[in-house]
């Protein structure tokens, strides 16, 4: 019997293997055994995950943020002895912050190799520091110019009893660990002392922790019930939150609607799961911790409707995915909302919205280990995810600051539809369907270049903006770029609107502002001020040296090379000119299901044998990719070749496709999709049609 099962959700990602019988949940029907260099989305469907661009290299360093303003946010780099700072400039580039002698900004710090292990809370421009075990005084990092930083230690005023200073451990109570801002004060908590004590600051005198009666006053509290050290200290929605191995106190003044004082505070254990040290995030008005063990996600929300705290694990499914213990979180608050785990030497992402009862999990694998991320807020109000990374690089072990690339969001083609004049003949309309064909595709290429799909990667562009001008087969330039080296390349006009367009191959060098050329598509305007010069050697590649690379030029996949001395040559391997290219380093996705069957005529046909013989999919702006029911026989799903038309790549699949397969009769059968070229896969919607045998 010939069957299709239409799959157009993946919301549950990856999946535990100790689920693959259980076809009844939701949690199968919609996940995947295998999501790796993949995420899900809320809509349901699947990316290819980006690159990684290459930034700097950082040596064995902890990431944090300081965010002074959504305008203005810094990326911290602590290495071992000082901390580095990066933020964007008036162009939205992340750059090395300079201080006014013109030189890189750093500040020393007390911290050493156990600069992993802080724990940070922010107040405009005050970072407040405290170390995970309360081996350092709490820290000050302040902002006073938009290059000018300091790092104190904290000063208490206590005049009360606190039993909290800033003196030497030897003559003080112990050193806070965790801190955070509630209620217009200050909390701190876990002295090595007092463990369970949590100390709140006078009411805007962050520093003052003077004990009173008075309703502004400073308090000392005793966090008998938790009966352990608090971890990490959040801000709740209408609590403040303190985790502890032995689960989550929610301190306030004896109710959510009840500010705390002195006289009024209230500590209750309102969930007993221990918690790991890991400092939470919020997301959607909740909070999201790690188990004591490092293994489980929980979500801490208040339910208004039971009038009580509850906290819910979104690891029942995914407990294998967690596999070397989650270490940090980081979210990502973009168009798809993810948040990062960084989990062993992997990266995990999550995606999850409690409205649309959505919780995918998918890894992240690089060639090397993640060692550390952090999030920082651009300019623009979205996020970039930051990674130091552990690679080895020609037999050396390196660690690379490298950041997350965008997924672009391709033109739509109805955008380039023009209008059909009066009067119009059905020739008219067929030249202008071409017409406006044409211009979809040219801007669509243009959309290519920016795509980044590869590790560890650098971007090489020859886009120029000095203005030239062709008059008859001369080529005259307001700049002195070209050289004799320049005969043979070829010069593109850059297409803002894929209405303009122009490709030239330069035949005769004249002088540095004059070259002669050959019209191979003629311009549609004799002068333009952004157009691409070709290359075929590419330096810059140090951090890459020695490892085989790969190359997207123009938008399409060119081919892989080796760096020596800095520097790859494509030109014995690429019989087509490059305007701009992507180089770095592959990483292969993998999605493969759970054993296909449904119920049918209230039969299931998952035990079944069955073969696959046609697979359907339906992609939005995908190139590459395979297909196939095991991983030693997979489908093309798209030829990629990086000729083109005039040097522009194939459209990118936006489409229903359908891909025939030929396949052995099996009780287990799963479908796999790979892409192990570095181009864009958007998968809205998989179904396989498989032939099963009915059991006797």
């Amino acid at each position: 019997m010939r069957t299709s099962i239409p799959k157009n959700n993946f919301s549950s990602g990856q999946i535990d293997r100790d689920i693959k019988s259980r076809y009844d949940l939701p949690l199968f029907q919609n996940g995947h055994e295998i999501s790796r260099n993949f995420f899900h989305t809320v809509k349901g469907d699947v990316y290819y995950r980006t690159g990684f661009e290459y930034l700097d290299e950082i040596g064995y360093s902890a990431l944090y943020e300081f965010k002074f303003s959504q305008e203005q946010a810094y990326l911290l780099i602590f290495r071992i002895q000082y901390i580095e700072f990066w933020s964007y400039n008036v162009n939205g580039e992340l750059v090395r912050v300079l201080d006014n002698e013109n030189q890189p900004l750093t500040l020393v710090h007390p911290y050493g190799n156990e600069v992993f292990n802080l724990n940070m809370t922010q107040n405009c421009d005050v970072l407040y520091i405290n170390h995970n075990d309360g081996h350092y005084p709490e820290y000050q990092l302040k902002r006073t110019a938009s290059n000018v930083f300091t790092l104190t230690k904290t000063t208490y005023t206590n005049s009360g009893t606190a039993s909290l200073s800033s003196n030497s451990e030897t003559e003080n109570h112990g050193y806070p660990c965790t801190c955070a801002f509630y209620e217009n004060r200050l909390n701190r908590c876990s002295s090595s002392k007092y463990p369970t004590y949590l100390y709140g600051s006078k009411g805007a005198d962050y520093n003052n922790i003077t004990v009173g009666t008075g309703t502004n006053d400073g308090y000392q509290f005793d966090l008998a019930e938790a009966n352990s050290k608090a971890l990490w200290l959040v801000s709740g929605v209408n609590s403040l939150l303190v985790g502890t191995a032995e689960g989550i106190l929610t301190v306030n003044g004896g109710s959510v609607s009840t500010a705390i004082t002195p006289t009024d505070i209230s500590a209750k254990l309102s969930c007993r799961d221990g918690v790991g040290n890991v400092r939470p995030v919020h997301k959607d008005n909740f909070v999201f911790f790690v188990s004591s063990n490092k293994r489980l996600l929980y979500m801490f929300e208040y339910d208004v409707l039971l009038e009580q705290f509850k906290a819910t694990n979104l690891s029942k499914g995914n407990y294998e995915i967690t596999k070397g213990g989650i270490k940090k979180l980081a979210n990502k608050l973009d168009r798809f909302g993810l948040i990062f785990a960084l989990c062993g030497t992997r990266l995990l992402s999550i995606c999850f919205s409690n409205d649309e009862a959505v919780n995918s999990w998918s890894e992240f694998i690089t060639k090397g280990e993640f060692i550390d991320i952090c999030t920082v807020t651009r300019p623009d109000g979205n996020y970039d995810l930051f990674a130091n990374i552990k690679r080895e690089i020609n037999g050396i072990t390196r660690y690379y600051l490298e950041r997350l690339t965008e997924t672009i969001e391709f033109s739509r083609f109805e955008d380039f539809v023009s209008d059909v004049p009066e009067g119009a003949t059905a020739t008219d309309i067929i030249e202008l369907k071409k017409q406006d064909k044409y211009a979809f595709y040219r801007k669509i290429a243009e959309e290519l270049r920016e795509c980044n799909y590869l590790d560890c990667s650098m971007k090489y562009s020859g886009l120029h903006t000095s203005t030239i001008q062709l008059v008859d087969d001369v080529l005259s330039c307001t700049e002195e770029i070209f050289s004799i080296a320049d005969v043979g390349k070829r010069i593109w006009y850059k297409t803002i609107t894929g209405r303009e367009y122009g490709i030239l191959d330069i035949k005769e060098f004249i002088s540095t502002t004059q070259v002669k050329v050959q019209i191979l598509l003629k311009p549609t305007s004799p002068t333009t001020s952004q157009w691409y010069l070709s290359a075929t050697n590419f330096s810059g590649l140090e951090h890459l040296e020695g490892e085989e690379v790969s190359v997207v030029g123009n938008g399409g996949y060119i081919g892989d090379f080796v760096v020596k001395n800095g520097q790859i040559d494509i030109s014995s391997a690429n019989t087509n000119k490059v305007g701009s290219a992507i180089i770095g380093l592959k990483h292969k996705g993998i999605l493969k299901s759970p054993n296909l069957g449904l119920m049918l005529r209230g039969t299931q046909t998952f035990t079944n044998m069955k073969n696959i013989y046609k697979m359907g999919l339906q992609m939005s702006f995908s190139a590459g990719g395979k297909i196939g029911s095991n991983l030693y026989d997979m489908q093309e799903l798209q030829e990629f070749n990086p000729e083109g038309l005039f040097d522009v790549p194939p459209l990118p699949m936006d489409e229903y496709k359908e891909i025939q397969y030929s396949d052995d009769y099996d009780k287990e059968k799963h479908y796999f999709i790979v892409q192990d070229s570095p181009l864009p896969l958007h998968v809205t919607a998989i179904i396989p049609y498989y032939k099963h045998v009915s059991r006797t």
